[in-house]
């Protein structure tokens, strides 16, 4: 487990310990990740900020997804938009620890509802957050001092996350869209399915900011 620092934050470094991806992933986009320093509780104002340009992308990116979502499925299920959130929330829950990936995680639904881009929204706050604090734990519980995390590590954790953020989804299909059993299952499943594969552009995009030193202390 990782162990709170004094001056918060978190700082990549060189050391890598240089664990190969699993089967026939590249190492280059899925070996295991640089080292950095992870806390917790951040309390510096630098992470902070940087959250906040994290979360600026993540809008920007959901902007686009939840539209052509409510185009495809009636907007009865974000499915690009789990596929893709996970390349900001994972970011910021294993970088930038709990304030970092609430931050990530809420700043995009409160535009989804100012902009009103899918039927969903309103339940983005909690879709968001139920995957980025899991996933923050996570961190913490898998990360070593001077090691970075594998891909095995991480896509662990999104797999058994992703669920948690679909449960607020069923709620609406169950008690406002009253689906059918077979039909929420469905969804239920199609949903986690989109989520999990997510991690295949999600990890890649975190040992890239790693790797090219923007997540420094």
């Amino acid at each position: 487990m990782s162990q709170p620092t004094e001056s918060g934050g978190i700082q990549a470094s060189s050391h890598n310990t240089g664990k190969a991806a699993p089967g026939p992933l590249p190492d280059k986009y899925y070996g295991q990740l640089p080292d950095w320093e992870f806390n917790l509780w951040p309390s510096r104002t630098a992470v902070i900020m940087a959250a906040l340009f994290l979360a600026l992308g993540f809008t920007v990116n959901m902007q686009i997804t939840e539209r052509i979502d409510t185009i495809m499925w009636g907007g009865i299920s974000p499915l690009w938009g789990l596929f893709f959130f996970a390349l900001w929330n994972a970011s910021g829950a294993m970088f930038f620890g709990l304030p970092g990936a609430l931050i990530v995680a809420n700043v995009n639904p409160i535009v989804a509802n100012l902009t009103a881009t899918n039927p969903l929204a309103p339940v983005f706050f909690a879709t968001n957050s139920l995957y980025a604090v899991p996933m923050a734990f996570w961190t913490w519980y898998f990360k070593e001092e001077g090691e970075g995390l594998t891909f095995f590590q991480v896509a662990s954790a999104h797999v058994l996350s992703i669920p948690l953020a679909v449960v607020p989804l069923a709620f609406v299909w169950i008690f406002v869209l009253q689906l059918t059993p077979p039909v929420v299952a469905m969804w239920f499943a199609a949903s986690c399915i989109a989520g999990w594969l997510g991690i295949l552009i999600a990890y890649p995009f975190a040992k890239k900011l790693l790797a090219s030193g923007v997540i420094q202390q």
